[in-house]
């Protein structure tokens, strides 16, 4: 067989899906998927099938790249990531998806026009809907329902209020459409608006229990561990593994102050809570921080405190996701010197702990961090970000009652000038 260079094993058995239920390449993918008729396909669509999410135009044009051994414009974010040296999601993916001869499997579903006739659905992207108990500053209303007051004080009437907090239906969730659709699946990953809040979810892990498939998956979720049901211990011990990811922004009062209206004490609560479920649960419990303008100054201390959490069963490095959107969030848009000051402080953290045996999982989100560092030398001199974020972040803090000042002073002068 030959190499293909820019194989990704989520084009062949993955489904994905935002918050309004619209069928998404994936997470990293920011294209809208189209039938033959140039409409989006939603998994609430009456006529919609696994096939027609499967061969929209998005789909068949980089399936047909893979095969000429091309990289596809619309996987950027991969490829930014691998030139930086890191492990993407395309290469984690493929090592846990596509290993040996699954990926010849995979290749062959595939017809000369980069159809696939008969999906073969193992993996699920299922993205809940925007309800939301949080209004995270880089965030909007179509993932936080939350957002909709400030998003009149922000954007004034330059944006659409979803129609469903929900991204899926009664149909979804029936028993036909499960046994039609989902009898061979092994991993989930539940996004959200935040997931543990949707009775939906709960609703599908039955089902998963109810039709004898939930011994064989794995589990992955993001969430910002603000609730947690004491119900999901006995739902989760059902399933094969957990990967609990939780999103976490800053340290201390920082992420208070970004992830309003978030409580630091009730966040230690509940990893307190999971890491004695890990004891039971055969369980990862993960730490997703975003990087962006309003935490990077105080990253240092962020991964101190997510490294002493190994104490807990935590993976000792986090999840490091660069915010490109909105883009008055991306650090470039910093001055060198504040981004040299965040750069100084990361790499001691990094060069401290340079003695550490990490794990393999550990050693790749340290490649992650390292690839931001590499990106965040980078100038981006977009004058409006800067406006906005300057704005925005004023309007905010009158309406929250907050001042970026006693939260992050390093950014006064940015925000306020001289």
């Amino acid at each position: 067989m030959e190499d293909l260079k820019y194989f990704c094993s989520h084009l062949f058995t993955s489904l994905s899906f935002d918050q309004k239920g619209q069928v998404r390449v994936c997470c990293n993918n920011y294209e809208t998927p189209k039938d033959e008729d140039g409409n989006p396909i939603s998994v609430t669509d009456k006529d919609f099938s696994m096939k027609k999410a499967f061969n929209s135009d998005v789909h068949t044009r980089i399936r047909k790249n893979i095969a000429a051994n091309k990289k596809d414009p619309g996987c950027f974010r991969c490829w930014q990531t691998e030139d930086n040296g890191a492990e993407s999601y395309r290469t984690i993916w493929n090592n846990t998806l596509a290993d040996g001869f699954y990926k010849e499997i995979m290749l062959e579903s595939m017809d000369d026009t980069s159809w696939i006739n008969d999906p073969f659905v193992t993996y699920l992207d299922f993205t809940m809907g925007n309800k939301c108990n949080l209004i995270c500053r880089m965030c909007n209303i179509d993932n936080a329902h939350l957002w909709e007051k400030e998003s009149k004080l922000l954007y004034k009437d330059k944006f659409e209020i979803p129609t469903t907090n929900v991204s899926v239906d009664d149909r979804f969730l029936s028993d036909k459409f499960f046994r039609e659709n989902f009898m061979h699946l092994k991993q989930v990953n539940f996004l959200g608006g935040e997931p543990l809040i949707i009775k939906e979810h709960t609703d599908f892990l039955k089902q998963c229990i109810k039709h004898d498939i939930a011994k064989n998956m794995v589990l992955f979720y993001t969430t910002n561990l603000t609730v947690i049901k004491d119900e999901l211990f006995d739902i989760w011990s059902e399933f094969r593994h957990i990967y609990l990811g939780v999103s976490i922004d800053g340290y201390n009062e920082v992420d208070d102050y970004i992830r309003y209206p978030s409580k630091w004490d009730k966040i230690e609560q509940n990893i307190k809570k999971v890491a004695k479920w890990k004891k039971k649960l055969s369980m990862d419990l993960q730490i997703h921080a975003t990087f962006q303008v309003l935490n990077v100054l105080n990253y240092d201390k962020l991964l101190e405190w997510v490294y002493s959490l190994g104490n807990y069963g935590f993976w000792r490095i986090p999840f490091a996701n660069w915010v490109t959107y909105p883009n008055w969030y991306d650090c470039r848009i910093l001055p060198t010197r504040l981004k040299n000051l965040a750069i100084e402080r990361i790499s001691n953290f990094i060069d401290s702990k340079k003695d550490t045996d990490w794990t393999v999982g550990e050693e790749q989100w340290l490649g992650i961090l390292k690839s931001n560092l590499v990106t965040l030398k980078e100038e981006l001199d977009d004058r409006e970000a800067i406006y906005k974020f300057q704005s925005y972040t004023k309007k905010l803090d009158i309406n929250r009652k907050q001042h970026i000042v006693n939260y992050i002073p390093e950014l006064e002068e940015f925000v306020y000038g001289k």
